[in-house]
């Protein structure tokens, strides 16, 4: 994985986080709750905000490891089957990839980078290499169709909404690309209904937690590429 110029060397950085996640992991097998215990090791280990904040996306507590771990479908288990993409935050992720950005191998089996997003409007402006990434990667799965799930609040959802339906055409992709206000619930229960049978496709851990089954697509193109996440054991 490449460095990130404005951080630690990658490898330094994974060293100073190594005995903190196993502290962490250690006292969460006894019960205690994540976010108390992360506060409490980083405090004791000096760690920075973005140093807790990689901590908070990669370690799980043992049972949400167990239950997501079984719902994650591999790569190449998805021809003729429906997907639902949890839009943003596939082609965030994705374009977090494709422009070096750390990516880390989570305890519950799932990639996540650790970009914050709190400005994710405007980096939602610029993700159009992701969005060819993805449909690249889904034209050689052959779904059966592919629906994309856009947050209706971030700004110009309904203009990238009608760009990926144009998109799709081109590709030859069966699918539509809708916006939604409710669209964390609109996945939740399209992807947790067991007559629909749908394949959702995030790495939101509140949403795998309500579904069924659950495609990593950043994970997929990693290991198209050849591409090893960073890990923390």
């Amino acid at each position: 994985m490449p460095e990130n110029p404005d951080a630690f060397p990658i490898q330094d950085l994974r060293e100073k986080l190594l005995k903190p996640a196993r502290d962490i992991r250690s006292i969460l097998r006894w019960g205690y709750p994540k976010f108390a215990t992360i506060r409490f090791v980083a405090e004791h280990s000096r760690l920075s905000v973005e140093e807790r904040h990689i901590l908070t996306r990669v370690i799980m507590p043992p049972d949400k490891v167990i239950s997501r771990i079984k719902k994650k479908v591999s790569c190449d288990e998805i021809s003729n089957r429906d997907l639902l993409l949890d839009g943003y935050n596939v082609l965030l992720s994705v374009d977090s990839l494709l422009k070096n950005e750390l990516m880390w191998f989570c305890d519950d089996g799932y990639i996540r980078d650790t970009r914050y997003y709190f400005s994710k409007s405007s980096q939602a402006e610029d993700i159009e290499e992701a969005l060819d990434s993805v449909l690249e990667f889904l034209s050689e799965a052959s779904p059966k169709s592919v629906t994309f799930l856009l947050d209706s609040q971030i700004s110009r959802s309904g203009e990238l909404a009608g760009f990926i339906r144009r998109k799709l055409e081109e590709n030859g992709i069966p699918g539509e690309a809708h916006t939604s206000k409710t669209a964390d619930f609109d996945l939740k229960t399209e992807g947790g209904n067991p007559e629909k049978n749908l394949i959702v496709a995030t790495s939101d851990g509140i949403i795998i937690d309500s579904v069924l089954q659950v495609l990593d697509i950043p994970a997929c193109l990693m290991e198209k590429k050849g591409i090893e996440p960073i890990r923390l054991y």
